[in-house]
């Protein structure tokens, strides 16, 4: 070789060199420059995408998520295998022999983006999309592109091809706000993944590459030609046979006509967040994939607000409302009510609890939470009218009266401590005589109430109310006896409980356990019960309020087909602004409000025998559907005895009108009814449920 040669040999490969170490240096530089932007290696064997937080009610049905992202984590042996198939023949068939980039398919790629002189073909293999969905945004750069390479090798290094699958699959976006499968199974067909059918897995296969212009309900024709690509795909890659393709490729869409949304029971879902949202922080509720299992009975829940919303259209209607809710949702505007959070159209509420577990069976706090998300069965003080009154009865037989103890019901003023009286007047502007306390109580007269009342002290009373429940400020005045004290639904339908469950004071609650993502049990519900009345006083007051439904105020529930043995009282305000029925049966409390969130008149004779009552009918039809009607226990110590309505003693044969009635022992009457004394029983009439209603005056009474 010639020393001239050998220069040149020299030359060339020092220039080599430099070029090596240049393109080694610049590898270097830009493999730094990326590794700024990008994740450690700790935080890629670290990889938790949020998950979903999910509500159960107490037969374990799925009622309600809480997400961020709308995800469910699916393991991979979970996931039918004509998906994973289909995903691999669609996304990367060479999936489990590359090492996180394709070349043959990048190289494809880089082909056709330099004919189109734009990024258009992206070439990313499984990896490479998971990486840019973990870890990096969707725009197409050349900078973006690199990264994603790097991160697909270094993810490729840290898990196993089954491992990354599974993220895959849990992770990537199919539209709808579905991410990852299980999502997306439920959003298009209603179904959990594991019950995916094949031609379903082949559409689902073909959304991640376009999910907005793929949708099946946006556009069903491109939809079925994708779908039918992945079949295509699946054939060629030899997943499936031609019998198999021919078949698949006629089958329809199958998907569902509205999107599959598991958010029920807002109101009470809400009280749920709060709760979670205060002891765990709103991360975990919308990333942390809690499982939440809630006392809710849902089929209850769907009766309870249906009965609310027919029976409340009903009455909009009978009463002729202008501002109707079908009128203001079909009207413009009507932000300036959701400000406020209130609504100009009837509202009302429900609450039904189990009195011995406290457990809060339905609750429902509107009509429509969109509308307004103030929860009128837990936020709103209103009057209960004499749905207050049997606490002041309760006082009274607690403390030596019974039953049949006669009170007159005449005109009375009491000093109303300012200088002036205050004359209670009953609803129907009449007054009665002498009556027993049952049959005032049964009828809502105010006057009796108002000298019970005063006869016990307002101290007494409120003490009674407070024990069972009530936990609103109670006025120290007479007006008490009229139910002037405002309370919110939830305490007062469980103070109620305490009559249904024997005395026994049960706290409500609404969340039975709390787990985390793995099944750690983080909290569970315990019950906390005290004895708060003898059950002797429980069933009397129970047996008197039975009244109240067979001749009393409420006696048209009979006539809209309640027949179960049932106990409970109607509560009625000045000038028909609230309406009220809070009754039970064993072993279910129910509650009914009706009014204006400002308060104003309902409509004439809407009282809470007109306006409440025929909803805790339908409710409570619903919650006793298909259990058989039990009577009241009857605890040891009370004993019956038949006696005269009219005068509270034992009955004669000749008493016009006579019932069995409840003493505790030692406390029954002795003597016999000495104004009816002759042999011959007079003929007792059915009662005519329109003059039941003694809540309103005869001339406003409305008849069923």
């Amino acid at each position: 070789m010639s020393p001239r040669w050998g220069h040149i040999t020299k030359f060339m490969f020092a220039v080599l060199v430099v070029v090596l170490c240049g393109v080694v240096g610049l590898g270097i530089g830009v493999a730094n420059w990326l590794r700024k932007d990008l994740p450690s290696p700790a935080n890629l064997q670290t990889i938790a995408p949020p998950v979903k937080t999910l509500v159960f009610d107490r037969n374990e049905k799925l009622v309600h998520e809480f997400f961020k992202e709308n995800r469910s984590i699916v393991p991979l042996r979970d996931i039918p295998k004509p998906l994973v198939q289909a995903i691999l023949a669609i996304e990367d068939r060479r999936f489990y022999t590359h090492w996180g980039i394709d070349p043959i398919r990048l190289m494809r790629a880089l082909v056709t983006d330099i004919v189109a002189r734009r990024p258009e073909q992206g070439g990313s293999t499984i990896t490479q999309q998971l990486a840019r969905n973990l870890f990096l945004t969707h725009e197409k750069t050349f900078t973006r592109k690199l990264k994603e390479i790097v991160l697909a090798i270094r993810i490729e290094q840290t898990y196993t091809k089954d491992e990354i699958l599974e993220m895959y699959f849990n992770q990537i976006y199919f539209g709808e706000g579905a991410y990852g499968v299980d999502a997306a199974a439920k959003v298009y067909f209603g179904k959990r993944v594991q019950e995916l059918t094949f031609p379903e897995c082949a559409l689902l296969a073909g959304l991640p590459r376009n999910p907005r212009d793929y949708s099946p309900r946006r556009d069903p024709d491109r939809a079925l030609r994708r779908r039918n690509l992945v079949l295509s795909q699946m054939l060629a890659a030899h997943f499936i046979n031609r019998a198999q393709y021919e078949q698949a490729s006629e089958a329809p869409l199958g998907v569902t006509k509205t999107r599959y949304n598991a958010q029920e029971a807002p109101y009470f879902m809400e009280m749920v967040r709060q709760y979670l949202d205060e002891r765990y922080g709103s991360n975990q509720i919308y990333e942390g994939g809690l499982r939440i299992h809630t006392t809710i009975d849902i089929d209850i829940q769907h009766a309870a607000e249906e009965a609310l919303e027919k029976r409340l259209t009903a009455l909009e209607q009978r009463n002729q409302n202008k501002k109707t809710r079908a009128v203001l949702a079909a009207k413009a505007g009507g932000s300036t009510a959701r400000e406020r959070n209130q609504t100009e159209y009837l509202q009302g509420a429900i609450v039904s609890l189990d009195p011995s577990s406290g457990q809060i069976i339905a609750l429902v706090g509107g009509r429509d939470f969109n509308d307004s998300n103030f929860n009128r069965a837990v936020q709103a003080a209103r009057q209960p009218g004499s749905a207050f009154k049997p606490f002041i009865y309760t006082a009274a037989i607690d403390n030596g009266f019974s039953p049949t103890d006669i009170i007159l019901d005449t005109p009375v003023s009491f000093n109303a401590g300012n200088g002036q009286e205050w004359s209670p007047q009953n609803y129907d502007k009449k007054f009665r005589g002498p009556v027993t306390l049952r049959s005032a109580l049964a009828n809502s007269v105010n006057v009796p109430a108002a000298k019970l009342l005063q006869k016990l002290g307002t101290s007494v009373v409120t003490s009674y109310a407070k024990r069972m429940g009530i936990k609103s400020r109670l006025l120290p005045d007479l007006s008490l006896a009229l139910g002037t004290s405002e309370v919110n639904l939830l305490e007062l339908t469980s103070a109620y409980g305490v009559f249904a469950n024997q005395g026994v004071r049960v706290a409500p609650i609404y969340i039975l356990s709390v787990e985390d993502k793995n099944g750690k049990v983080l909290e569970q519900s315990r019950t906390v019960a005290e004895e708060v009345l003898s059950p002797e006083t429980a069933l009397t007051m129970t047996s008197m309020m039975e009244s109240v439904l067979e001749n009393g105020t409420a006696a048209s529930a009979r006539a809209l087909g309640f027949t179960a043995p049932a106990a409970g009282k109607t509560g009625t305000t000045d000038d028909y602004t609230d309406a009220w029925f809070v009754g039970y049966v064993p072993g279910a409390v129910t509650g009914v409000w009706v009014g204006f969130d400002r308060k104003q008149k309902i409509g004439p004779g809407m009282t809470g025998a007109a306006a409440a009552l025929p909803i805790w009918v339908d409710v409570m039809l619903a919650a006793t559907k298909g259990r058989p009607a039990q009577d009241f226990p009857v605890p040891s110590g009370v004993v019956s005895r038949l006696i005269c309505v009219e005068t509270g003693l034992l009955a004669n044969p000749a008493c016009p009108s006579t019932e069995i009635e409840l003493f505790r022992e030692g406390s029954e009457p002795t003597g016999y009814c000495n104004v009816h004394t002759g042999t011959a029983k007079p003929q007792q009439e059915t009662p005519d449920f329109h003059e039941t209603d003694t809540e309103a005056p005869a001339d406003e009474r409305l008849r069923l």
